[in-house]
């Protein structure tokens, strides 16, 4: 009784301190963005924010925020900034709880999902000044407050995420044609935001679908999925024709390691260093993620059980293939425009990895619970474990102490070319 009922004080503490800073966070994000509408008159928090909103409404513009900006501009000047503001921070908030529920949908408790989905929202580069004298120049970022359409595509592209894994984990022996649909729109709406998100989601969701016809998925309704590209297919052709037409100069070249040599003095370290957590939990949980994979591929009974996983990590490596192979030309060329989709990779692979690393620590307590039984044969095992979730939990610590300073150096006007 005493047990339940201290169950439910720490249950409210945590509910209202996640409130507390959600809603703080909230009114953070708008009061920055705000000011980063402004930075041309005060010269504080520099950002990417009012060059995307000029060129708006200049006429220019490939993303569909270049709509959404014209329309808010016939509101009254304060209207206009605090609109595009309060817009920009809703879906970061948004961002968030889709993350709690991406969380919670695969048995993550409640309290634990509560603080995972903040800190998947703060994660950013273990900064090491000896590697890299800026804060996020020259690494990779999961997280972004500085470009509009990576923030809004951002809550897109996990909602095409969370709705094609809800699909490809039942399509072989159902699919609702609605869910499709919506997916097939969802996807091409994410593109309209901004085009890096499918250009790294289509190829990974092909070789997906290449390894559901070895699993025995029908292949109609394989084929059914496939064609779910096609509304995004329209919307990059007809962004292609605005960024690369003839008269724009701009264009796509293969220039091997042109983007990640463009602004990191050290680009092999800054990789790892923003991606040091998801290597942590990759590297432990690698063996049985291969054992468990490759007896789903051999029963073929449409299964995988780590897809979430695997499907993150074949992402990544069409990301980082983009992003080490092609770079643009034109007045583009400086922009490292190659980075976004991989951007979001990366914390797509956050998520997932705190998943597995949250399940690791769940299956540590139980060999500890065993080995106190008198099961002695897990000491090993618990030592090597012990070892890997410390190590693995301050990296965590510091990724998230990282973005967590970041913003906050970010809401006092310093410019994302942030040094140390």
């Amino acid at each position: 009784m005493q047990e339940n009922k201290n169950k439910r004080i720490i249950d409210t503490i945590v509910s209202l301190v996640s409130t507390l800073a959600f809603t703080f966070y909230c009114f953070s994000l708008v009061l920055l963005h705000f000011n980063q509408t402004r930075y041309p008159e005060t010269g504080l928090y520099e950002s990417d924010l009012f060059a995307h909103i000029s060129m708006a409404l200049d006429g220019w513009g490939y993303s569909i925020m270049a709509i959404v900006f014209r329309l808010l501009s016939n509101l009254p000047t304060f209207g206009f900034y605090f609109s595009i503001a309060a817009i920009l921070a809703a879906f970061e908030a948004f961002t968030i709880a889709l993350t709690f529920i991406f969380l919670r949908q695969n048995d993550i408790e409640k309290k634990v999902a509560l603080i995972a989905s903040f800190v998947s929202g703060f994660v950013m580069p273990m900064c090491v000044k000896a590697i890299q004298p800026y804060r996020y120049i020259g690494y990779q970022s999961p997280s972004i407050w500085h470009n509009s359409t990576y923030i809004v595509m951002k809550f897109f592209a996990l909602l095409c995420v969370i709705l094609y894994l809800a699909i490809s984990a039942k399509y072989k022996d159902e699919m609702k044609a609605s869910k499709v649909i919506a997916f097939a729109l969802l996807l091409a709406l994410t593109t309209a935001v901004k085009t890096n998100f499918t250009l790294i989601f289509a190829p990974a969701a092909l070789v997906f679908l290449i390894i559901d016809m070895i699993l025995k998925v029908p292949f109609k309704r394989i084929f059914l999925c496939a064609l779910t590209v096609i509304p995004s297919i329209a919307v990059i052709l007809f962004q292609n024709i605005v960024l690369f037409g003839e008269s724009s100069g701009n264009g796509i070249v293969i220039d091997p390691l042109y983007s990640v040599y463009l602004r990191a003095e050290k680009p092999y370290f800054t990789m790892v260093l923003s991606a040091a957590f998801p290597v942590a939990v990759l590297l432990f949980n690698f063996i049985p993620v291969i054992k468990d994979t490759l007896s789903d591929l051999k029963e073929r009974n449409g299964k995988l059980k780590h897809r979430a996983f695997l499907f993150s990590w074949c992402m990544w490596f069409v990301g980082v293939s983009e992003l080490l192979l092609l770079r643009e030309v034109g007045n583009r060329a400086l922009d490292d425009n190659f980075a976004w989709g991989y951007d979001f990779c990366l914390f797509l692979l956050f998520v997932v990895s705190i998943i597995y690393f949250v399940n690791n620590v769940k299956t540590l307590f139980e060999m500890i619970k065993e080995n106190k039984k008198g099961e002695k044969g897990n000491t090993a095992t618990i030592v090597i474990s012990s070892m890997y979730l410390s190590v693995t939990l301050l990296m965590l610590i510091y990724h998230t102490f990282c973005g967590v300073y970041f913003f906050v150096r970010l809401s006092q006007g310093v410019s994302y070319f942030m040094y140390f």
